[in-house]
């Protein structure tokens, strides 16, 4: 008897003519999972996560076995679709057995009707998809995880088949029964530029060039006041092709050209009347000497056939091998050679596996770039990074990416970004063997070994030039011997003898055979071939001033470093740092990568930090570490103030003499510069930790608090105030413990982790309690009453509020006896008593008014407001002041909050009647 299961709404199974009834939560989050992955083994840990919402029992694996017995039994002969099968269960189905794969499938060969221009066909595709969709997925799944990991990313691929489908449409002349749906659309969803761009065509098809105009200008006022961006070059082009009366734009020019442009499944929607979809082309460049490896190139070419093969997985190819052998090169000389292959782009990270400053990128940091690049809006990001990684998975899932994963540490830095789809080919660079991911991917290892003689030559020969080399063969080989064969060694040498054309090369032999010292992570095994030595020649040639900068550059934790930052660590004038930087480009010992900002291999950052530590003693390198550590703290303090005006420095006294903190003036500049630095703001902080300056890490992760907050970098934000605890654990000091504690927990709720939040803020508690500190005591019962209210503890949150309300009064801070009023009139809200707490939320807005400039706390507070008057049934009153709170957080830009409140006014609006609003 065939069975269907149907996730894409409320969870059902249709066995025959039968509906069964699944009503037992427990079986129904089993039955969730196992559809969602149907085809796929889900082993008894991803079971037990998904039942108890990541935090299972002891006995896991007994109650999941039970379970999935009761469920057969409920299921009837449908039961005999779950199976068995080492490392837990698979529930066996085909496409049309399962909504989500009958849609996903579906969705795939739309697409492909619609680059093949049939545009009929994915009308027809595309509308049986969307067809299957009867409501919200999972919404009567007891599951928080299956929700937040599952829920975003099914969302996003329906609206991205409602795109094509309106696409589709509008290629077939359908503009007159499409434009009201795609204004409703654009209502839904107003920062979804994809939606603004059909509307405006469709209302143009119709003849209204002026309403088409005004819905430009809507979506302009959207983007800039919710996201501070200007609309995107599709969107502007299709504006002025309008401004412009464009005929092209018509549907009979469209479809006279006899042209389709790509279609849903190449990189992004096709746009309308012909704008072209943004592709990721994230290559680095490609080195203007290669030579040689014929035998990888036609390995990796090979691998070329196997890409989108039906019934075929993504395709991985693993290069490893010693550092310098030229894994790099290999990987970025072939992608260039073949990126015509992959129309949907290329995707690029250096994962900084093997960086002296041990701080490799993560995988959840990658996937936010990836999501980026791909033209996710922020906006659509989920919180968690399981949920992240699912919907960059479904949105590679149909397309054909070329995905570069280079200087990888281990197979499980890099699993978390393999996509699914089989017209995918992802290329891992890693000195280290990745055994793994050949034993459970399927990825094909190549090992890279030093370049052959023939091949050597040829490398050094596109640096000399085939007369040079001829003139003098005997001193060219002994250069390559050397070298050892190494292409890193090769190409520094090739270019220092280049630099020096009318030096013999035997000269150049000789500074090789006479350098000395090692450099352990390439050391060939041969004392004469030594890759320090041919990096020293390019340090010898430098002057003073820029050797010891690049000697100091070898304790920067990078990623990368700005002129400013660079200036601070060497304690110089920034117009002499600059001229050193400068020379140090010039010797190709580090890279400008973009104006002011550079990057240095890691190797010659090993090689660099070997310098100094021989060197320079022990004082000036702590020295310069210092004043690198309060740059970034007081630049870093700098550009948090504009942020929130009440919030508290971490500052005190003047920075380290030498240093020049980067001047921040306002709200917006200090939001650049924090995006700018956030990824190296996190590697300081983390090398603050690691080399004894506990009391610079703590205050750095403080000092970041309010910006990560504000991006909704949570994970960021949370790891940060972990490194904070350790270095006040280390350093003895209880307030600052508790302090960490606090901040901790701040990260534990954005992240829905109350139980997490509570167990800091109770330590929090305690130390401050021991310490005498009404102050931190109350800031501490502040944030528990948050946490008891997203557990739904009304009374207890109350508790908690006034508790921080006594503390406050008594320590005689009337800004924290504001939020506290607020806490405390919010709960009584929620509660029922509306007139008390009235009362207590305008004496907060009272006393938070005071501060004379806008702050999240009045905003806050006005918010609070905002739901006492819905409440009390005064719309008009809490219209006004959601806006006011909207306006606030708007200018403060805290998105998060704000969002939060325009939710807020949508229910107010809706409870007056006025749906339209």
């Amino acid at each position: 008897m065939r069975a269907e299961f149907r996730v894409l709404g409320p969870l059902c199974v249709q066995a025959g003519n039968l509906a069964v009834q699944v009503t037992a939560g427990r079986q129904r989050v089993v039955l969730a999972t196992l559809a969602i992955r149907a085809g796929r083994v889900v082993s008894f840990e991803e079971l037990a996560e998904a039942l108890w919402d990541e935090t299972p029992p002891p006995n896991a694996r007994v109650a999941v076995r039970n379970h999935v017995k009761r469920l057969r039994q409920v299921l009837g002969s449908a039961g005999g679709r779950i199976v068995t099968r080492t490392p837990g269960y698979l529930l066996e189905a085909d496409d049309d057995d399962v909504d989500l794969l009958a849609f996903t499938r579906l969705c795939r060969e739309g697409g492909a009707a619609a680059r093949a221009g049939a545009w009929p066909e994915a009308s027809v595709l595309l509308g049986d998809a969307l067809a299957l969709w009867r409501g919200t997925p999972l919404a009567d799944v007891p599951s928080r995880m299956l929700r937040d990991e599952h829920g975003p990313v099914l969302e996003s691929l329906r609206l991205q088949a409602v795109e094509w489908w309106h696409e589709a449409g509008l290629r077939l002349g359908k503009h007159g029964e499409l434009v009201s749906e795609l204004g409703a659309l654009t209502r839904e969803h107003p920062l979804r530029e994809r939606f603004r761009a059909q509307y405006m065509l469709a209302l143009y098809r119709c003849g209204r060039q002026s309403d088409a105009l005004a819905a430009y200008r809507s979506a302009r006022t959207a983007l800039v006041e919710e996201l501070g961006i200007e609309p995107g070059p599709d969107l502007q082009d299709l504006h002025q092709r309008i401004l412009d009366a464009d005929p092209d734009l018509l549907l009979e020019a469209t479809a006279a050209t006899g042209t389709s442009p790509p279609g849903p499944q190449t990189g992004a929607a096709a746009s309308p009347g012909g704008l072209a979809p943004t592709v990721p082309r994230q290559l680095p460049a490609d080195l203007r000497h290669f030579a040689g490896r014929r035998s990888e190139l036609n390995a990796l070419a090979g691998l070329l056939a196997e890409v989108g093969r039906p019934g075929g997985t993504v395709v991985i190819s693993a290069i490893d091998g010693t550092a310098g052998v030229g894994k790099t090169t290999l990987a970025v000389h072939w992608a260039h050679l073949v990126a015509s292959d992959f129309p949907d782009g290329q995707l690029y990270v250096n994962l900084r596996g093997f960086d002296s400053s041990g701080a490799p990128v993560t995988a959840p940091d990658v996937v936010r770039d990836f999501l980026a690049a791909l033209g996710t809006p922020c906006e659509q990001v989920p919180a968690s990074p399981q949920a992240q990684a699912a919907l960059y998975r479904t949105i590679v899932a149909g397309k054909r990416l070329l995905i570069v994963l280079d200087n990888a540490r281990d197979v499980d830095q890099v699993r978390p970004l393999l996509p699914g789809s089989p017209g995918c080919l992802v290329l891992v660079t890693s000195r280290a063997g990745l055994t793994g991911l050949a034993a459970t991917d399927g990825a094909h290892l190549m090992v890279l070994d030093m370049l052959d003689e023939q091949d050597a030559r040829a490398l050094l020969a596109c640096r000399l030039g085939a007369a040079r080399m001829a003139a003098e063969q005997t001193a060219a080989d002994e250069v390559i011997g050397l070298c050892a064969r190494l292409p890193l060694a090769l190409s520094i040498a090739g270019a220092r003898a280049a630099a020096r054309p009318r030096f013999p090369l035997a000269v150049l032999a000789g500074e090789l055979r006479d350098a000395g010292g090692r450099l352990d992570a390439l050391d060939t095994g041969e004392a004469t071939s030594s890759v320090r030595a041919v990096f020293s020649w390019s340090y010898q040639e430098l002057s003073q001033e820029a050797a010891r900068v690049f000697r100091l550059l070898g304790l920067h934790p990078g990623p990368d470093v700005s002129a400013p930052a660079a200036a601070s660590l060497a304690g110089l004038p920034p117009p002499r740092a600059r001229a050193a930087l400068h020379e140090l480009t010039r010797a190709s010992l580090i890279a400008e990568q973009m104006p002011g900002r550079y990057v240095m291999h890691d190797l010659l950052r090993v090689y660099a930090s070997e310098l100094a530590e021989a060197t320079d003693p022990v004082p000036e390198r702590q020295a310069a570490r210092h004043r690198m550590l309060d740059h970034y703290l007081y630049s870093a303090n700098a550009a948090a103030v504009p942020l929130d005006p009440v919030q508290e420095t971490y500052t005190t006294g003047p920075p380290q003499s030498g240093v020049t903190p980067e001047p921040v003036g306002d709200r917006d500049q200090g939001l650049a510069w924090f995006a700018t630095e956030d990824k190296v703001l996190l590697a300081v902080a983390q090398h603050a930790a690691e080399t004894s300056f506990d009391s610079h890490a703590q205050r750095l992760a403080w000092t970041l608090l309010t910006y990560f907050d504000r991006v909704g970098n949570w994970q960021g934000m949370a790891t940060l105030q972990r490194i904070a605890l350790a270095c006040s654990r280390r350093l003895g000091d209880l307030a600052g413990q508790a302090h960490a504690h606090r901040n901790l927990a701040r990260g534990h709720l954005r992240l829905g982790q109350a139980d997490e939040a509570q167990a800091h803020l109770a330590q929090a508690v305690r130390l401050s309690r021991r310490l005498g500190d009404p102050v931190g005591e109350a800031q501490a019962h502040l944030s528990l009453s948050v946490a008891f209210h997203s557990t739904c503890e009304p009374h207890e949150s109350l508790r908690a509020s006034q508790r921080a309300l006594e503390l406050a009064e008594a320590a005689g801070n009337p800004v924290l006896w504001a939020m506290a009023c607020n806490n405390v009139g919010y709960n009584f809200a929620k509660l029922g008593d509306l007139r008390q707490a009235l009362t207590y939320c305008r004496r907060a807005l009272k006393e938070h008014r005071q501060v004379g400039r806008p702050s999240t706390l009045e905003a806050t507070t006005w918010d609070s407001l905002g739901y006492i008057y819905h409440h009390l049934g005064d719309h008009q009153q809490a219209t006004r002041s959601y806006l006011r709170a909207i306006d606030l957080f708007r200018q403060l830009g805290v998105r998060y909050q704000q969002a939060e409140s325009l939710s807020h006014l949508g229910d107010v609006y809706d409870a007056a009647g006025d749906t339209l609003a």
